[in-house]
């Protein structure tokens, strides 16, 4: 056997190995789970996507990326407990946004103020839309009568040639 070979062997065994420890490592992490009965389980996953996750990630709690997030799991926890007491989905997300404020929820409500938050992207696309249909019908509109004023004025110049040039074979 080359030497060459006997190397790329090695190397193939070596990353192997690394690659099982590193999947032997992250399994030992122990991630703590939520102890949930399968029938209220699409309520939890409702509901946990309807808040967001205070640490600072930006996810909302179901999807927050720290494995060991110091308000995602707290969290998961009391929300599995509520869930399981059979309290419904509005009383749930009334009592967190009265434990955290409006701030908890992943979109704002549709009431008062909050419906500006709904209204307004759509308004602004459509006005937006409105403003540059108007430019662009202007800028073509101006370009429309400088090319026709363009083309009457070649088309004259041909014709006042051309009636000269008989004029002048006239006489």
């Amino acid at each position: 056997m080359s030497y060459e070979l006997r190397v790329s062997y090695k190397l193939q065994v070596l990353c192997i190995l690394f690659l099982a420890s590193c999947i032997l490592h992250l399994a030992s992490y122990d991630v703590p789970a939520v102890a949930l009965d399968e029938r209220y389980k699409p309520l939890y996953d409702e509901l946990s996507d309807k808040f967001m996750c205070l640490c600072g990630c930006g996810s909302t709690v179901k999807t927050c990326p720290h494995e060991q997030c110091g308000f995602a799991i707290p969290f998961k926890k009391e929300l599995s407990e509520r869930v399981q007491k059979g309290e419904t989905k509005e009383q749930i997300i009334k009592y967190f946004i009265d434990k955290h404020g409006e701030k908890i929820l992943s979109s704002p409500t549709k009431k008062g103020f909050n419906l500006m938050a709904w209204i307004t992207p759509f308004a602004a696309i459509i006005i937006a839309g409105f403003l540059i249909k108007k430019v662009i019908n202007k800028w073509t509109v101006r370009q429309k009568s400088e090319d026709r004023s363009q083309k009457t004025e070649v088309v004259e110049d041909k014709y006042k040639k051309m009636l000269k040039k008989e004029l002048e074979e006239f006489e």
